[in-house]
């Protein structure tokens, strides 16, 4: 279970790197497609902002959860919060993309 917990610390590394790029330094071409979805008007930068604070959230969820595995080595525990983190952060995203596409003109 060392490895999940390792993974998890990782991963977690990523995603809180990316969605401080994406939120703070703006750099909304790390989504991808946003930029020809922005040309087309199906998202606005409002969306980008939002997907990188989720992205920051999740990844220091991630890795706060990761060292709690790493910590505690139960493998129920382990499984429990790795599906925990993956499922969430994907239906953080996802909730974020359905509420803000807008109708292509």
């Amino acid at each position: 279970m060392i490895f999940l917990g390792i993974l998890m610390i990782l991963l977690g590394v990523a995603f809180a790197a990316m969605g401080y790029l994406i939120a703070f330094q703006k750099r909304y071409a790390l989504i991808n497609h946003f930029v020809d979805d922005r040309h087309r008007g199906k998202f606005d930068d409002t969306y980008a902002k939002r997907m990188g604070l989720i992205e920051m959230l999740c990844g220091v969820v991630s890795v706060v959860f990761g060292i709690l595995v790493l910590c505690i080595r139960s493998v129920p525990f382990t499984w429990t919060v790795f599906l925990i983190v993956l499922i969430g952060t994907a239906a953080a995203i996802a909730v974020n993309t359905l509420f803000s596409m807008k109708a292509v003109k």
